[in-house]
């Protein structure tokens, strides 16, 4: 992504893509019709809408590649290890 953090708390197209990211991953992921529909009209209103998504939605798979805190061995138990 092009901007920084602070830059994307304020920015409402990212508010609005990333609210629609974390919609479609929750609970079962899909979308029913009305909000299907809705998603395609905000994405097709501007260019930058579906960039902004498909910035968002990489996001949300980069961070689901990253393990738990909880499941990285801290430095102490490897050593305790050896």
């Amino acid at each position: 992504m092009s901007s920084s953090p602070n830059d994307t708390q304020s920015d409402p197209t990212w508010q609005t893509a990333w609210a629609w990211v974390r919609r479609q991953h929750a609970g079962e992921g899909a979308l029913d019709a009305a909000a299907s529909a809705e998603l395609a009209q905000w994405l097709a209103a501007d260019p930058a809408h579906r960039k902004t998504y498909a910035e968002a939605a990489r996001l949300w798979l980069l961070v689901g590649l990253v393990p738990p805190a909880h499941d990285v061995p801290s430095p102490d138990a490897e050593d305790a290890a050896r």
